[in-house]
């Protein structure tokens, strides 16, 4: 199964970009072999339950790219990215997203991710990865760390991404926090809705130690450092249960259980 990718506008007149390749990312001969597909753009309002189409892009070489500037977003907006078969004839709307295609051609094991890209200026920062679709079809909470914000010196943010790829009759109010881990002490909070991205500024806010969580929802965050005309960074860290060898869901739970139980 692939996954979705996504473009957000984060504010701050930071753009955000995709490339990916037709190229399979892995298999077993010697000679690079391409995936046929073609990609579709939706956007879910923030007042709205429903998926719209709003584009659909088709390989002319062997890349293609996406940017937030295309497609008019509000700041937390997504535009959510779904590699779908080449036949597909497309809806203008969806209740669900479509299941994304996987890009495997045989049985190597592959990654889904493409080049997910932010830049200001003339500066660009850029990782590899994704949304995956398991996670999008299922509740859950958050909780991550700060050590990728420590350095208080420059402009920082934490987009913090949703993705609901079921159908949904109402959208929630959801939260997301900061807070002191040492004092035990929330320092802000930002709502946002399911299918959009919560972005915090850190202007302000001196503590260390900061810990970030919501019990309403699960999602992909992603730090971003900066100054204008002078650079651009983008990090992002990993689940919990990556701290695991063995059992890593079950070693994510007790670690959000108790964290979780004890934050404000």
């Amino acid at each position: 199964m692939s996954d979705y990718l996504f473009l957000c506008n984060v504010g701050s007149g930071i753009r955000n970009h995709i490339s990916l390749t037709n190229f399979a990312p892995n298999h077993t001969g010697q000679i690079p072999k391409e995936k046929n597909f073609k990609c579709a753009v939706f956007k879910q309002n923030f007042q709205s339950t429903k998926w719209k189409k709003i584009d659909e892009k088709y390989f002319s070489s062997h890349n293609l790219s996406f940017s937030s500037d295309e497609y008019s977003l509000d700041i937390g907006e997504l535009a959510v990215i779904v590699p779908v078969s080449i036949e597909d004839n497309l809806k203008a709307e969806y209740d669900e997203l479509p299941i994304p295609i996987s890009r495997k051609i045989d049985l190597s094991p592959v990654n889904e991710r493409a080049s997910i890209t932010f830049s200001i200026d003339d500066f660009h920062s850029s990782y590899q990865g994704d949304f995956p679709y398991p996670m999008s079809r299922i509740h859950g909470t958050f909780l991550s760390f700060d050590p990728l914000i420590q350095n208080r010196r420059c402009n920082q943010k934490l987009v913090f991404v949703n993705i609901h790829s079921k159908k949904i009759d109402n959208k929630n109010n959801l939260k997301i926090f900061t807070a002191s881990a040492d004092k035990n002490k929330i320092l802000a909070t930002k709502e946002f809705v399911n299918n959009s991205a919560a972005i915090f500024d850190f202007e302000g806010i001196t503590d260390k130690d900061l810990c970030f969580y919501s019990r309403d929802a699960l999602g992909i965050p992603i730090f971003i450092s900066f100054n204008e005309n002078e650079f651009i960074s983008v990090e992002h860290t990993h689940p919990p249960s990556e701290l695991f060898w063995e059992n890593k869901l079950f070693g994510q739970s007790l670690i959000k259980k108790n964290w979780l139980n004890k934050l404000p």
